[in-house]
């Protein structure tokens, strides 16, 4: 579920419900935050630059969601003020770099929501073999404290459960930290043209 950031929520519904749809790209966008007037303010990236690296990945790597959205967004009003966005998707070619942005690197945070190393592990444990989308939830697995969570829908090409789940071994295995006494995990692997962004640690909530 998007938060309420005010003007962009009832901007991002006005969008959806008068089919506006590069105007509702373009208020989701400013809704998860990060973003001023267009641009980034973590990579200096404008909003047309994601959307055009994102539309080849998803064309690349996702051909049916890829189909579906532009299926979807080509019916979006001559009232749209951000056709352009809609554009970009709709006319996506291949990414020279695509092979090197699909992979699954991995950031660790070793001070900020960390989880049991003990229940990181557990949670591997009970392997998630279904090979299927996760869809449109954000949480794919929990153990005690820990949660396998993953980005916002449709914001980078979905993963599969089987795939979150050899990720959140790469970050058990990299990320794992002892303070104190105990071993504890936090870590992530942000997302790209290739996929959505996975997280393994103990955040209730987020993974963006």
């Amino acid at each position: 579920m998007l938060p309420l950031v005010e003007p962009w929520s009832s901007k991002y519904v006005e969008a959806i419900q008068r089919k506006r749809y590069g105007d509702a790209i373009w208020a989701r966008f400013h809704i998860e935050g990060g973003v001023q007037n267009g641009i980034t303010q973590a990579t200096n990236d404008t909003i047309l630059d994601i959307i055009k690296k994102d539309a080849a990945g998803y064309k690349a790597n996702a051909p049916v969601q890829y189909t579906e959205a532009v299926a979807f967004y080509a019916n979006t009003s001559s009232d749209d003020n951000h056709s352009d966005l809609i554009k970009v998707i709709v006319d996506a070619a291949p990414d020279e770099d695509l092979a090197k942005r699909a992979t699954f690197k991995i950031n660790c945070d070793a001070n900020h929501n960390r989880a049991f190393q003990s229940d990181c592990q557990q949670l591997i444990r009970n392997r998630l073999r279904s090979k299927i989308n996760i869809g449109d939830t954000r949480l794919a697995a929990i153990h005690g404290g820990c949660r396998l969570r993953v980005g916002p829908y449709r914001s980078a090409p979905d993963v599969t459960y089987n795939t979150a789940h050899a990720v959140a071994i790469l970050i058990e295995e990299k990320c794992a930290r002892r303070i104190g006494c105990c071993q504890f995990v936090s870590g992530s692997s942000p997302k790209n043209g290739g996929h959505r962004k996975v997280c393994l640690s103990s955040k209730r909530s987020g993974c963006r």
